[in-house]
């Protein structure tokens, strides 16, 4: 009989939760809330077995909770305690917390709240990509919560939602959370509903900024209105409003540390990369797609720049296979060339084996070889430097 200490060191490993990662955030990782959790069958498989079984899975099925339809149950038993431990609210570290449960009526009162408030630990809140077919009505002022203690923040713009205020509103849950570290901000475009805020919004330890809008005022709200003093990190999954780019290195250029480009087929109509290096003369990493990204140019230098992600998402537009390649080798010129003086890593995430095994990359590995820059395949898990091409 296994002694109760290595048993929950194994439901740990087999329930292990992506979702609840608190570190820093790796390259290229999915756009919250496009991908299901792969562990939640699992977790309620082992919490299903027996009783005891139940009690040791506890604090791992309740770190990350969805508020759905019988909010009732939910709040009761966030509210018990554990046996001769903490409230089972105290537990929890996520919450999905999707549009359909914030529709407020006359009393504003939303048991959905007064769940949120039972869980004094929060870490991550995560307002999910709604349903165009669900006609919420939010014709009722939402309430509004504090989270002094929440670091990440996904946050799927409602329109409808968003006029309501309170837990609906982006603003009013910013100005709740002082200790915000992540925000991802998603589906705002130009005719989305947004609450104009009078007074600065002052994110003091937001580090990470991630943005797949498509929204001048909301943007133009970030770049006037927000104080970001401590952000290094910015990842754009879609291009914002024409011009929007260049209105971002200017404000925010000079702090940035880390750039990453999103899958999208814009940044490959223009390029997006050269303005990047030119705003950002602090740059230590920049992350992109091969197949979604122009390649900057050539003649671009910069004396930061230490890292460069590169990753091989097919692009279904591009099947012709000698434009493939020209646009690599255009890719490997700048990345080869002299104007880079500090750039030490090439790191390669996706499938690359058929690229590095064509003979059309033997010229690319010459001038990498003569260049003296590493070229490393990432690891999904673990350490992403692991493994040394050349």
């Amino acid at each position: 009989m296994l002694p109760p200490e290595l048993w929950l060191e194994i439901f740990e490993w087999a329930a292990d939760n992506d979702n609840l990662a608190c570190g820093s955030s790796k390259p290229f990782e999915p756009i919250p809330g496009t991908t299901q959790d792969p562990g939640l069958q699992v977790r309620l498989a082992l919490f299903s077995v027996c009783k005891t079984w139940q009690r040791w899975m506890a604090r791992i099925l309740y770190k990350d909770i969805k508020i759905g339809r019988d909010t009732y149950s939910l709040q009761q038993t966030l509210g018990k305690h554990e046996q001769s431990g903490p409230r089972y609210g105290e537990m929890v570290r996520r919450v999905v917390l999707p549009y359909q449960s914030t529709v407020a009526g006359p009393s504003r009162s939303l048991k959905s709240i007064g769940i949120l408030k039972l869980c004094p630990n929060l870490h991550t809140l995560v307002r999910p990509q709604h349903s165009f077919l669900d006609r919420m009505q939010f014709d009722y002022e939402a309430e509004a919560i504090e989270l002094p203690r929440l670091e990440r923040l996904h946050w799927w713009h409602h329109n409808e939602a968003e006029r309501s205020g309170g837990i609906n509103s982006l603003g009013v849950v910013l100005r709740g959370a002082p200790n915000l570290r992540y925000l991802f901000i998603g589906g705002a475009v130009s005719t989305s509903q947004i609450r104009m805020e009078a007074e600065q919004m002052v994110l003091s330890k937001l580090e990470l900024l991630r943005l797949h809008i498509k929204s001048g005022l909301l943007l133009r709200q970030i770049l006037s209105r927000w104080s970001l003093p401590s952000l290094t990190h910015l990842t754009l999954d879609s291009p914002p409003v024409k011009d929007g780019l260049n209105a971002i290195w200017e404000t925010f250029g000079q702090q940035l540390e880390v750039v990453e480009y999103g899958r999208h087929v814009h940044f490959l109509m223009n390029d997006d990369l050269s303005p990047c290096l030119e705003g950002c003369p602090n740059l230590k990493e920049l992350d992109y797609h091969v197949f979604f990204t122009l390649p900057a140019d050539s003649s671009q230098s910069h004396a930061n720049l230490a890292v460069v992600g590169l990753h091989s998402h097919a692009n279904v537009l591009l099947s012709d296979g000698g434009s493939l390649w020209k646009l690599i080798e255009h890719h490997f010129e700048m990345l080869c060339g002299p104007g880079l003086s500090a750039l030490q890593r090439i790191v390669l995430y996706g499938s690359w084996r058929s690229v590095l095994n064509h003979p059309r990359f033997r010229p690319i590995q010459k001038k990498l070889n003569g260049s003296g820059r590493i070229l490393q395949l990432a690891q999904v898990q673990g350490d992403p430097y692991i493994e040394q091409v050349m």
